[in-house]
């Protein structure tokens, strides 16, 4: 592999620096087949670092990493290996004397690791000209379609199409190139490279899904043609590799596994794959909630009726797991929740529905005691979260079966029913977290079900021990948390019996000023859209906060930003979009721009 790394300084400038990175995979005697040594790829990485850039920001390419951090020629002198494999596990687990302990953003439980949210998908090679990466693409219970990126190999200009040679134009490009798919690509979808002067077919490759939990579909396993080249994590496991993670292993001296010298055996008792929970390389790293003895919970609202204005909304719902109708009383928690107005939340009431469920049909029925007040108007929202407890899964190891929450919007007033607007998609939270689930992993969809409850003027207030109050306003809270020390003041909220959350640590591994890391495309320029709440906040100097002010200061939290912000409001609003709106010389897009 050839390598080399370009930079620009800018500096004079107040531009920074910019970097480059490029290789050339080459046999020296023209014959033979080219192999690429892809183990995991930088487009994985770049799911959370965005870019990757380590160094000082010049190394961006894994395949340029791996040039110094491979076996011959990095070795600390205390004998740690800095190939690779090695520094990368210890430094996700925590385990690197150079970076401590980080927040890898993907388990609760640091005893679980996902081989697979690294060791994924692929990237092209001339055997391979087109991948899709992930590899499965993620997604969840009761949605039938994931995200993932396709990339293509191409001298000449290509189109890639969808299904077939003739199906739909999904990109077209000079030569290679890559783009990332929305959040509809479903199991085993087609994407096929095709030559755009010819309309000759170059190659194709089938997208899976990974789901989380099991309702509907079995976990997805690694797939895809391009996958075989890939798997050397799987196929070949090593000491080195191992002990990144493995630390409490010394394979010298015997502690915590047989010892042994060299490599050779490992594949004898560790064999790719096997049984969930065995000694196979799949089987050993087996997530819980991937597990197939999960047959899910699945709620499907069919229907809200009498839900208008002063009345009690009853909810029609089917209720199934993996293998077809699903017995209520196998579920230790179903509730419903009554949230509104869509336009911004400011109500929000949750019931229990065990034991108050009646059959209706084929299907369930459940009507709050709630009754929507009798001033509302516009749509409302109705959610719902549950799950079944303590699964084994192994003699040692019972979990919850957790479903898929789910949202229904529904009009209290007749008028045309509106959901609340789309500003995240859970998927994209999935890129990086990978089965974000919390409050007891009973929340699951960051971007319809945690905003009913996390609205404009939800604070800490009920279990907070001593001063101010601090905002848990969705938006508020999510920027905070992400930019956690750089931040002029600290996040540190109260949760669950009054535990204390400090996310003044937090590094985001990804770049701050890409709006898009979280957000879907063109959803947080200015201004807001119309009907958003103040966001009450009594920790900060302003108090409430106007819906821009509050988007703004959860990240620029000086006193100078607090400032600005307040002078350019007045007794009529918000001016912000003077300088900070779409196509403005200030546009967040633009002082946003990397």
């Amino acid at each position: 592999t050839l390598a080399v790394v370009a930079t620009r300084d800018l500096r004079e400038f107040d531009l920074g620096r910019y970097y480059d990175n490029d290789v050339m995979n080459y046999i020296p005697s023209g014959e033979g087949e080219l192999f690429v040594r892809d183990i995991t790829t930088t487009a994985t990485c770049n799911r959370c670092h965005d870019p990757l850039g380590e160094h000082g920001g010049r190394y961006q390419d894994v395949q340029v990493c791996q040039q110094c951090h491979n076996p011959g020629l990095v070795n600390d002198e205390n004998g740690l290996s800095y190939t690779l494999s090695a520094v990368t596990h210890r430094v996700h687990s925590s385990n690197e004397p150079e970076t401590g302990e980080i927040h890898y953003p993907v388990l609760p439980d640091d005893q679980w690791w996902d081989c697979e949210v690294c060791h994924t998908g692929g990237t092209p090679t001339a055997d391979y000209p087109i991948v899709t990466n992930p590899n499965p693409a993620p997604t969840c219970d009761g949605r039938g379609g994931g995200m993932t990126t396709v990339s293509w190999m191409a001298d000449d200009p290509a189109l890639v199409r969808i299904g077939s040679a003739e199906g739909k134009i999904f990109a077209s490009s000079g030569g290679s190139g890559s783009q990332e798919t929305g959040n509809w690509v479903t199991d085993g979808m087609s994407f096929v490279l095709v030559d755009t002067d010819t309309g000759t077919m170059m190659d194709s490759t089938e997208a899976m899904l990974s789901v989380f939990g099991c309702a509907g579909n079995a976990p997805g396993a690694f797939a895809g043609e391009a996958g075989a080249v890939h798997t050397h994590w799987l196929t070949r496991p090593s000491r080195v590799a191992c002990a990144g993670c493995h630390v409490d292993v010394d394979f010298e001296g015997g502690t915590n596994h047989p010892a042994q010298s060299d490599d050779d055996g490992c594949g004898l008792c560790h064999a790719p794959t096997g049984d969930e929970f065995d000694l196979s390389v799949q089987g050993a790293h087996t997530i819980p909630y991937k597990s197939t003895a999960l047959a899910g919970v699945l709620v499907t609202i069919k229907e809200v009726r009498g839900g208008m204005a002063g009345q009690s909304p009853t909810v029609v719902f089917s209720l199934t797991d993996r293998d077809g109708r699903l017995d209520p009383a196998a579920l230790n928690r179903l509730r419903f929740s009554l949230s509104g107005p869509n336009a911004d939340f400011d109500f929000y009431e949750q019931e229990d529905a065990l034991g108050k469920m009646v059959p209706f049909g084929n299907d369930w029925a459940f009507t709050f005691a709630t009754r929507v007040p009798g001033n509302a108007t516009g749509s409302w929202t109705i959610g719902v979260e549950g799950r079944i407890s303590g699964v084994e899964l192994t003699e040692d190891l019972s979990i919850n079966d957790q479903m898929q929450n789910v949202t229904m919007p529904f009009s209290v007033d007749g008028s045309a029913v509106a959901a609340r607007r789309d500003i995240v998609d859970d998927s994209t939270c999935e890129g990086c977290h990978s089965n974000l689930s919390l409050h007891g992993e009973n929340r699951h969809d960051a971007d319809a079900y945690c905003q009913t409850c996390h609205m404009p003027g939800a604070t800490d207030e009920a279990v907070r021990l001593e001063g101010n109050d601090e905002s848990i306003h969705f938006k508020y809270m999510v920027h905070k948390i992400h930019m956690g020390a750089e931040l002029e003041n600290g996040y540190v909220v109260y949760g669950y019996r009054s535990s204390i959350h400090d996310y003044s640590d937090v590094h985001y591994p990804g770049d701050l000023r890409n709006c898009e890391g979280c957000h879907n495309e063109g959803t947080y320029n200015l201004p807001i859209a119309e009907g958003a709440l103040p966001t009450f906040s009594p920790n900060t100097v302003i108090n409430p906060m106007l819906p821009e002010t509050a988007a703004c200061l959860s990240c620029h939290d000086s006193d100078v930003a607090a400032i600005h912000a307040d002078s350019n409001t007045g007794s009529l609003g918000e001016a912000c979009s003077v300088c900070h709106g779409e196509g403005k010389t200030y546009s967040v897009e633009r002082v946003h721009a990397r």
